[in-house]
């Protein structure tokens, strides 16, 4: 896999733990990491409809996305660093998980969607070196558009209950842009290799 690949998660991964919401103070700012527990206080004051463990997907991307460019690079005197990355990309999925001691209750409404998310996005990762490369190829272009189909409509939405319910207007932080700009080249990078 090429440089631009590579460049692209990089640009996402920089992006996801950067600012998504600047609320004009420290404790209202929030990166893309930082949003999905915070949102747990408008879902126990009851505000919605709020599906906010979508918002664990650019991360679950991330984490496939590593695995991807692993399998399709070469590696032809690293083949030990290729496995060590394919592990971490493989375990990645599991900071979705609720933090001990609620991860004693896994299945608890506040942690059930990180927990079976991100196991399902182990499960997938695992499976990938059983794909044929030509289907990961296909996972590859499709992977922006999934993480826009579900963290969009979120994104939006946790907009409206932020103005409506704190009675703020958030500025857009940088991160959330440079995420985007990282699909973007992403999706660029693998249409030349899939040609």
């Amino acid at each position: 896999m090429g440089p631009l690949a590579w460049l692209a998660w990089a640009t996402m991964a920089v992006g996801y733990w950067a600012p998504w919401i600047d609320g004009g103070a420290a404790g209202l700012t929030f990166s893309g990491f930082d949003l999905v527990p915070f949102l747990v206080f408008f879902q126990r004051a009851g505000y919605g409809p709020l599906v906010r463990e979508r918002l664990w997907a650019p991360v679950w991307a991330l984490a496939g996305g590593l695995a991807l460019l692993v399998l399709e690079g070469e590696w032809p005197s690293r083949r030990g660093l290729r496995w060590v990355l394919f592990v971490l990309a493989a375990l990645a999925p599991l900071i979705s998980w609720p933090p001990y001691p609620e991860l004693l209750h896994p299945l608890s409404v506040e942690g059930r969607g990180g927990f079976l998310g991100g196991l399902m996005a182990m499960g997938g990762i695992l499976t990938l070196p059983l794909w044929p490369s030509a289907w990961r190829r296909r996972l590859a272009l499709a992977l922006p558009w999934g993480v826009l189909g579900l963290t969009g409509p979120e994104l939006v939405q946790t907009w409206r209950l932020w103005t409506a319910h704190l009675g703020l207007s958030p500025a857009l932080g940088w991160g959330l842009p440079l995420y985007t700009v990282g699909l973007a080249l992403w999706l660029q990078a693998w249409r030349r290799t899939s040609r």
